[in-house]
């Protein structure tokens, strides 16, 4: 009886380390699950950031190109109207010298009609 208690000892024991040896092998081949799957999703994370990188840089890039474009517009205006001001403004100083060079040759008139 006490040799069959042994071996159903040794039995236990042996079917014990089976299981322990099981047991570590699960775990461990779960790890490596759980190390790939973190893997995976950190390739996905910088995958999803890498493509919001390049849509915010599509995004200024376009938003740049649009801002140069207003302002070539309001430059070229901004240019064509400073033109016509300066334009206008010489044409008022012409006619405020045209008059007054006419007031000045009237007054020349009159005083030497006065005084002669």
């Amino acid at each position: 009886m006490k040799k069959e208690a042994q071996i159903t000892l040794k039995n236990v024991e042996d079917e014990n380390r089976i299981n322990q040896r099981e047991l570590k092998q699960d775990l461990r081949s779960i790890n490596i699950a759980k190390k790939e799957q973190e893997v995976r999703h950190k390739e996905y994370l910088n995958a999803l950031t890498r493509e919001k990188n390049r849509e915010q840089t599509k995004a200024r890039h376009e938003f740049e190109r649009i801002c140069n474009e207003i302002h070539l517009t309001y430059q070229y205006k901004m240019k064509m109207l400073r033109q016509e001001k300066v334009t206008e403004r010489r044409a008022a100083i012409k006619r405020i010298q045209d008059k007054k060079d006419a007031a000045i040759e009237d007054l020349i008139q009159k005083h030497e009609q006065k005084y002669e």
